[in-house]
């Protein structure tokens, strides 16, 4: 029971049903699977491209809704040769284990009002107490391990995501390709995650092109022979970027956010923004 709509007010207090959706279960198990190795298992038979092992170059990995899609695009267009690299999973475990490995880890980190909000206007099925509980756990798992990763926000990552590979390079001695953040370099990224969202039968060509598989040429080779179909508009519940029909929700479930019935959710999750983001000691 997401939207504020779904809840009840008592005495001027919103509540959540003692019952929420089987969604919201589904999602509760599974980011508190997602913090153990066995998940990490599990996740080979389901994406193996997307985890980590003896081949990744690089972790990308996040809370959902915090531009894991437009740095794992913008990381491999920047690149002179495909760079293997393990994302998506929105699991602590992918982290961890990848540190244990010694392979270079980009954290990001969106703030929790903005990030939960997100997700649970783009799966309605999620509520926001269980959300606010993945996330805060979510980062405080990552946090015990932050001193061996690089950390950027989404407004680094959003801004000057080239910034954000220059602090990379330089943690762990890489020399991975860097972004250049101009207006048409990012309207080449929304237009590659348009274009998987448009046609759904380019989904694993693109994920295997952000995960450095195949080369940026094999990708556009698919992408034009699918462009001679007739243009799909893309579908606003799919895309993985901002989209204006969304909005109308947001200050909604924003209020919701801030209601006392979550205050103690709200500030674990703060604190553990606060804390992943703080300077290194």
């Amino acid at each position: 029971m997401t939207h504020p709509e779904a809840a009840c007010t008592v005495d001027g207090m919103v509540r959540w049903p003692q019952f929420e959706t089987l969604d919201d279960l589904e999602w509760r198990l599974r980011t508190r699977w997602s913090e153990h190795r066995s998940y990490l298992t599990y996740s080979r038979h389901r994406h193996p491209l997307n985890v980590v092992d003896d081949t990744t170059q690089l972790v990308i990995e996040a809370f959902p809704r915090s531009a894991n899609t437009f740095a794992t695009v913008a990381f491999q267009l920047s690149q002179p040769a495909p760079v293997r690299v393990a994302h998506h999973l929105h699991a602590p475990a992918q982290i961890t284990d990848a540190v244990r490995r010694g392979i270079p880890v980009l954290i990001l980190v969106r703030h929790p009002r903005d990030a939960v909000t997100s997700q649970v206007i783009r799966s309605p099925g999620i509520s926001l107490p269980a959300a606010l509980s993945a996330y805060a756990r979510f980062h405080e798992r990552a946090a015990s391990v932050r001193t061996e990763c690089q950390i950027a926000t989404f407004d680094q990552v959003t801004g000057d995501f080239g910034a954000v590979i220059h602090a990379l390079n330089r943690r762990y001695g890489t020399n991975f390709g860097v972004f250049q953040h101009t207006g048409e370099a990012v309207a080449e990224v929304y237009r590659m995650i348009d274009e998987r969202a448009r046609e759904p039968r380019l989904s694993r060509a693109v994920a295997a092109y952000r995960s450095g598989v195949i080369a940026r040429a094999d990708l556009e080779m698919l992408v034009n022979g699918q462009r001679k179909r007739a243009a799909a508009a893309v579908p606003t519940d799919r895309v993985a970027r901002p989209a204006e029909e969304r909005r109308g929700l947001q200050q909604a479930v924003r209020n919701a956010y801030d209601s006392p019935a979550l205050a103690a959710l709200r500030r674990r999750a703060e604190d553990a923004h606060r804390e992943i983001i703080s300077p290194e000691r």
